[in-house]
């Protein structure tokens, strides 16, 4: 169920106590948000105890929630003053029992639930596919759902199809379910003007998208201006739009060898521009498994793990935009 959060009543009548078990909560880091964020205001008792509303802790669930997805509070604040600045509405996501199933501690990895998702996916049931994937939401963390759950079933349904096991349609359905899933996720978080901007999207001649937008939501779910160029991307027009638009990086994945190899001259050809010019970052099956391929390409090779990749997107542009480094 969806609920603004102005339909919460503000009424001080929960206790600290309450509203760890509510909302997962520690009290320290409760405590730790009011003073360095000034998230919540709760009123206080005679005796100088905090009473928290109803309308707090739907809030305080909506920043743990965005939390789950794998953004940082400070992201989450950030998002969460955006949208009242530009008067959106804040929804709070309800289930039957009052809010997202909170856990400290997650029962089973997230590989436990590979093979429910990727059933769900062969048999074409959105509705199962989809209560798995909010069970993974609500255990781990949205890169942890996404690199170890969801690329493991992509993976599975590949190799099934591959084998004569399944259907042409099944893949496809598979395919088009997680690309909607991931297209949604990607528009819900707004651009953040402060940061910088990143073109992800697929080499010439690539259909396989779904690595590179997985780490286009990752990166714009840490607050980098993503825009997603998509499959099959003219290597031309991507240099030209990078020189023009001036990201502070242009990556681009690559699934097979000959596919790869029209990237070899992406970072000298974007080096031409008025400086400071983009940096080029690449990855895809195909450099995961060669590392000569790799050294045969100019720029930096963005690693297996997105996680890894999201990392060295950090430290790159963190040093790109140092005043003393010469691009700035």
């Amino acid at each position: 169920m969806r609920k603004s959060l102005a339909e919460y009543p503000d009424q001080p009548i929960f206790n600290m106590k309450a509203v760890e078990q509510k909302t997962g909560i520690s009290a320290a880091t409760l405590r730790a948000w009011e003073r360095r964020y000034s998230l919540v205001e709760p009123q206080r008792t005679a005796s100088g105890y905090r009473l928290y509303s109803a309308r707090d802790v739907a809030l305080l669930t909506w920043v743990h929630d965005r939390m789950a997805d794998g953004l940082t509070v400070s992201r989450a604040v950030a998002m969460l003053e955006r949208m009242r600045a530009n008067g959106d509405p804040i929804v709070i996501e309800e289930s039957d029992g009052g809010g997202r199933p909170r856990t400290s501690e997650a029962p089973n990895p997230p590989i436990a639930l590979v093979k429910p998702l990727f059933n769900a996916l062969v048999a074409m049931d959105s509705a199962r596919a989809d209560a798995v994937l909010e069970q993974a939401f609500a255990l781990y963390t949205t890169p942890t759902v996404y690199i170890e759950v969801v690329t493991p079933a992509l993976v599975a349904i590949g190799d099934a199809w591959h084998n004569g096991t399944l259907f042409i349609a099944s893949e496809h359905f598979a395919t088009n379910y997680l690309r909607g899933r991931l297209l949604a996720l990607l528009r819900s978080f707004p651009q953040q003007d402060n940061m910088p901007s990143v073109f992800v999207g697929c080499a010439p001649n690539e259909q396989h998208e779904m690595g590179a937008l997985i780490f286009a939501v990752l990166l714009r779910q840490q607050g980098y201006n993503v825009i997603y160029l998509g499959q099959d991307v003219p290597i031309d027009d991507a240099i030209e739009t990078a020189i023009h638009e001036r990201p502070a990086m242009l990556c681009l994945s690559a699934g097979n060898p000959a596919t790869a190899l029209l990237l070899r001259s992406v970072q000298a050809r974007l080096s031409i521009g008025t400086p400071p010019t983009p940096l080029f970052g690449y990855g895809g099956r195909a450099f995961d498994l060669d590392p000569e391929l790799r050294a045969s390409i100019a720029g930096h090779y963005l690693g297996v793990d997105p996680r890894q990749s999201l990392a060295l997107v950090h430290s790159l542009l963190s040093e790109s935009r140092d005043p003393h480094n010469g691009r700035e």
